[in-house]
């Protein structure tokens, strides 16, 4: 054969081969970047449904602190059935979403009113508000299922949304039972709020042309959609019979769904809806242009290229593009590491150690209100997926615990979150704790993780109910369990990186290697590092390995509770104003014993008197007595007050602070006390604990 021809033949195939692997390589790029596209369309659609569901809770949590803040002016009005009207004409002016409340007593409540009273404020379309009485023989609101509902469980509640009036608007009612001054239910209190703005708020900022977002009740009725000029209503309804079951997924391949769910009652649940060719369209069109440009490059090769210099090309490719993955890799272990704690104070210490380049294990703890909130979480696989999670699970947890102690609550709003959008399954074992710093005591919770060994006096295992790890089942429930620490005594916590790693010959190290290691720590004495702990057990298990692989992420944290020169002392009162004398006497005394200033010993004092008459005021129902504990802590650094009291639960953190920059007579009633203890302590956090409020003001004095 003619060599030239020979060489023009090789040369031709050589491209020809070329074009194929280009095509192969364009495939796979494509689909890669169709997954990054959608994971970029799922993370953002996170975004989006998760502040239009903070907006949509914002606005239902307003009425609610409406209805909390204004209830006692309806229940002072009650004496006489005429005064309840401007009571709710007040009640319904307090709030720019709610359109109408009523008050619907109990049967013969008035008896000069007859067995049905119902007063009624509605506003207007030009603001004015009108006052009427509802009840009469067409109009029997004891059948109504929501008054029937409230009365049977005296526990507020939201109903699902209904069209009234001419227009048919769409309304939710908040209700809310009523206990007169005698403690009696007197009735059932409403707000009803509009909810004809959500459909066009819900699609004012659409990311592109046909996406449309939607709100469903918890059992699948359409509460708000896009307007018809933006989206068929037509294609609203298909998407609502998919949420709902009725329609399978594929009914319409075209489109992508993701959802979210408001995170307490009345539990609505968001949608947001794509059409795939718009998301991808940008894509799709560099695609396009990529195979333009292969083809003018595969026409420009077959006169320039040999087979030396193509291999030499691929390999060079191949070699960067390992390189670019290396180094990405190592700017993600870089990451990763800065997420862990690298300071420790003397009664905490870490340590990981990744089995790749990234691992899936993570601890982290800080402190808070003379509290430790520490954790501990195994993401389920290896590599760069888990190390994702793990980020996801860090972050959750010290944006869930800045205003959560409870664990169990920690863990179902981290798991509520590692849920959706889980596509590829993965779960974490977690463990997350709260440690009083000055009195021992311990909450924690446990989702699958391994037990905690507990040194004090000998070793055992911290008991720890069994519950699900995170990222299975959204509505899984997580219990607090508690205990209290000895002083001296310490907390190890691990992943099964330590109990399983193996030697050459597969055999596990297991719990009685680690118990082995403890006690041997515990024999070198009390005065021992938490860190000499760490390093003895990391050693032990890369000795026991010896020549194997490390299988799996290693990672250990240990907690010990070691009381500094604390000061700690307690006041039991009664809800009684009188009582206020015996709490300063109390506080001086206390602050006898520390080097505090006169001017943060008066705000402080000031700050927790306020504390304490708000609860003997409005704890407890009028004449019922009631206990007020007061604990007082200090490190000589900080000052930290405890109020307890068993009496309504209410949550002083919620309350909006007053507007000081009105006059007396414009400023709304509340929210000085509160405001009154932000300014004059460092922190002030509140927790529901055992039937009981928890109260703490905290403040440094040094």
């Amino acid at each position: 054969m003619n060599p030239s021809r020979k060489s023009w033949m090789t040369s031709v195939g050589i491209v020809a081969i070329a074009a194929v692997m280009v095509e192969v390589i364009s495939i796979i790029q494509y689909e890669r970047l169709r997954k990054m596209m959608a994971d970029d369309m799922a993370v953002r659609s996170h975004i989006v449904l998760g502040a239009m569901a903070n907006e949509i809770q914002h606005t239902l949590e307003l009425t609610e602190t409406t209805m909390k803040e204004n209830l006692w002016d309806v229940r002072q009005s009650m004496s006489h059935p005429d005064s309840v009207f401007p009571a709710m004409r007040r009640l319904i002016d307090d709030n720019p979403h709610v359109v109408g409340g009523c008050l619907a007593f109990v049967p013969y409540y008035y008896p000069s009113k007859g067995r049905l009273f119902e007063p009624y404020a509605s506003k207007e379309k030009d603001g004015t508000i009108v006052l009427s009485q509802l009840a009469g023989p067409g109009h029997d609101y004891t059948e109504n299922e929501e008054f029937k509902w409230t009365v049977d469980t005296q526990a507020p509640n939201w109903t699902d949304p209904y069209l009234y009036g001419p227009d048919s608007l769409s309304y939710a009612t908040y209700s809310c039972p009523v206990w007169d001054n005698k403690g009696r239910l007197a009735g059932v209190c409403g707000l009803d709020i509009d909810l004809s703005w959500l459909g066009d708020t819900l699609n004012a900022n659409q990311r592109f042309p046909s996406s449309f977002s939607i709100l469903l009740t918890e059992d699948g009725q359409l509460v708000a959609g896009p307007p018809e000029s933006r989206t068929p209503p037509e294609d609203v309804r298909q998407v609502v019979d998919i949420l709902n079951g009725v329609l399978p997924e594929s009914a319409n391949p075209a489109i992508a769904i993701k959802t979210t769910a408001l995170a307490k009652d009345p539990y609505w649940r968001l949608a947001q809806v794509f059409h795939k060719k718009e998301v991808y369209a940008r894509m799709q069109r560099m695609r396009r242009q990529q195979m333009v440009l292969i083809l003018l490059g595969l026409a420009i090769l077959a006169f320039m290229i040999g087979r030396y210099s193509l291999n030499e090309r691929k390999l060079r490719k191949v070699s960067e593009e390992q390189a670019r993955v290396d180094g990405e890799l190592e700017v993600a272990r870089k990451i990763q590491g800065e997420m862990i704690p690298r300071s420790f104070p003397p009664f905490v210490y870490g340590s990981l150690e990744p089995a790749r380049e990234v691992g899936g294990d993570l601890f982290d703890f800080y402190i808070r209100d003379g509290k430790l909130f520490f954790c501990i979480g195994d993401v389920s696989g290896k590599g760069v997926p888990s190390a994702m999670l793990m980020s996801v699970a860090h972050s959750l947890f010290r944006m869930v615990s800045q205003k959560e102690e409870s664990p169990s609550r920690i863990l179902q709003a981290m798991n509520l979150q590692l849920c959706q959008g889980n596509d590829s399954s993965m779960f974490m074992t977690f463990f997350v704790g709260c440690l009083d710093l000055y009195s021992g005591e311990l909450y924690y919770g446990n989702a699958g993780h391994d037990k905690p060994f507990l040194l004090s006096d000998g070793i055992e295992l911290l008991q720890t109910a069994p519950h699900l790890p995170l990222g299975v089942f959204p509505d899984t429930r997580f219990e607090d369990q508690s205990c209290t620490l000895a002083p001296g005594s310490i907390l190890f916590m691990y992943t099964d990186g330590l109990t399983e790693a193996k030697d050459t010959e597969r055999k596990a190290l297991g719990r009685d290697g680690v118990t082995e290691v403890l006690n041997r720590f515990l024999a070198s004495g009390s005065e021992a590092s938490l860190e000499k702990l760490i390093s003895s057990m990391s050693d032990a298990a890369h000795s026991f390995a010896g020549a194997a692989p490390q299988s799996d992420d290693l990672t250990m944290l240990a907690v010990r509770f070691n009381p500094e020169d604390t000061v700690r002392e307690q006041i039991s009162l009664i809800n009684d104003e009188a009582e206020v004398e015996r709490l300063g006497v109390f506080v001086k005394g206390f602050f006898g014993k520390l080097d505090i200033d006169d001017k943060t010993a008066s705000g402080l004092r000031l700050a927790l008197e306020e504390a304490v008459v708000n609860v003997i005021d409005y704890a407890y129902p009028d004449g019922e007595k009631g206990d007020v504990l007061v604990q007082a802590d200090s490190n000589r650094k900080e000052v930290r007050f405890t109020i307890i009291d068993s009496g309504f639960p209410f949550d002083p953190t919620s309350v909006l602070e007053a507007d000081t920059t009105l006059d007396a007579g414009s400023r709304p009633i509340g929210g000085l006390g509160i405001l009154l203890s932000r300014r004059l302590t460092d922190s002030v956090s509140y927790s529901r604990r055992n039937g009981q409020n928890v109260l703490s003001l905290t403040k440094s004095i040094v």
